[in-house]
């Protein structure tokens, strides 16, 4: 063993000396070899040029998990998300008139609530774009579908989107507190239009105000218009969040129909009817004007809106006919997060100590005194009125999935349907991404 180094130096030896010596014909071959290489040198320089250049023209991909993934160029002129939500809940509805049970309005059933999906993105950095459909109940139905033209701090909207009207209204159901919104913000048929709005975000400083004519789903020939405007404060005091807000809109009824009904169910989607109803009566047009008033302490939030509704009735003997609604919620993470605020609305709340980690998530408890008005003496309507009772848990297993849990009780008084009381109980399982 000890030999086979020196044999092997021996070897290398002999052979660049073989080399040395060889006849003068293989210096040419030498010299060939030495064309060929600064030819091909000349050609990865070429293909290098290329490559380079073409890396400019085509921006590179990055990827941002946001519960689906988020495509960007690495320059940031354009953005892409797949995203969706799925709510699916159980609800159980015990109507009672003067503590006898009403068989008939009873219910025990399941519903997707929501089930949605869609898309949002940038384009060229300035151009922010959204398209969402909801396909709960086995239809289609357009909910989101704008192009929103940024020119900070200023925006335009134009497309399908909410008339700017109240906190709850403007907050994303993936946010709420509680499975269902106050009662005022669907008895007064709170919505979405097709329209065109102005923006304004700066300084804790929110507006909004818009012209809009019908939605997706109408086919009317000559629709009504809404003018709709909505402005909030949203200060940072310390470690406190403080939100003001004020809003306004005015809506005329489609051409051809004077015809005006407020309505809503009790504190559940599946109830089987609405207990306190108007009716339809005539008027042309109403004109809806709202308060809110919100606070988020570190875990503890609260958050109230008072609203009310007034409709020009068209009978001349009767004075216009006015309703109001509102509700005052408290809520509080036990294991210490805090509500979400972004530009004038509730945002998702961050989990702590995700279950996927091995945490327990994120416990929220909440209570909230609702209540709807829909009597008016002068008007001669009869709509009854309802205040309720909303008992709430919320389980966050991360920033994107939450279980909610909710009991409400509401007294009716007057309903036009016979009914004193109704108790729900209501289970959700819910994901977005």
């Amino acid at each position: 063993m000890m030999m086979r180094k020196p044999f092997l130096g021996l070897l290398a030896a002999t052979a660049l000396c073989g080399v040395a010596f060889t006849p003068v014909a293989s210096a040419q071959t030498i010299q060939e070899l030495k064309e060929q290489i600064n030819l091909l040198s000349k050609k990865i320089d070429e293909l290098e040029k290329k490559q380079t250049a073409a890396a400019k023209k085509i921006p590179d991909l990055k990827v941002k998990w946001k519960g689906a993934p988020e495509l960007s160029s690495a320059d940031g002129k354009f953005k892409m998300k797949i995203r969706g939500r799925i709510f699916t809940d159980y609800g159980n509805v015990s109507v009672k008139n003067n503590g006898v049970v009403i068989s008939g309005e009873k219910v025990d059933a399941t519903e997707f609530r929501t089930a949605r999906l869609g898309v949002e993105g940038i384009l060229f950095k300035d151009i922010k774009y959204k398209f969402e459909a909801d396909f709960a109940g086995n239809e289609v139905t357009v909910k989101d579908a704008y192009l929103q033209w940024k020119i900070k701090p200023i925006s335009l909207i134009f497309g399908q989107f909410k008339v700017p009207a109240s906190l709850e209204e403007q907050t994303s159901s993936r946010y709420i507190t509680f499975m269902e919104r106050a009662a005022f913000t669907d008895a007064f048929g709170l919505s979405r239009n097709i329209g065109i709005a102005l923006g304004y975000a700066k300084n804790d400083i929110t507006f909004k105000a818009g012209i809009f004519q019908g939605s997706n789903g109408k086919d009317v020939a000559e629709e009504g218009r809404t003018y709709g405007a909505r402005v909030t404060y949203g200060p940072k005091m310390g470690d406190a969040r403080v939100h003001v807000g004020v809003s306004w809109f005015s809506r005329e009824n489609d051409n051809g129909d004077n015809i005006i009904r407020y309505r809503q169910r009790p504190h559940a989607h599946l109830a089987a009817n609405r207990y306190v109803n108007t009716g339809s009566f005539a008027a042309d047009k109403d004109t809806f004007f709202g308060l809110e008033l919100a606070g988020i302490m570190g875990p503890f939030s609260a958050q109230a809106e008072y609203a009310w509704v007034q409709a020009d009735t068209l009978d001349a003997s009767v004075e216009d006919a006015s309703f109001k609604g509102g509700y005052v919620d408290l809520s509080y993470f036990i294991t210490g997060e805090s509500r979400g605020y972004k530009k004038g609305a509730m945002d998702r709340a961050k989990v702590k100590n995700p279950v996927f980690d091995g945490g327990m998530g994120a416990w929220q408890v909440a209570v909230r005194y609702d209540t709807i008005d829909l009597h008016d003496k002068d008007a001669l309507i009869m709509g009854g009125e309802q205040d309720t009772i909303v008992l709430g848990v919320n389980w966050h297993l991360n920033d994107y999935t939450r279980f909610m849990a909710n009991y409400s009780h509401s007294d009716i008084e007057g309903s036009p349907e016979d009914v004193t009381d109704v108790n729900t109980y209501g289970l959700r399982f819910q994901v977005d991404w």
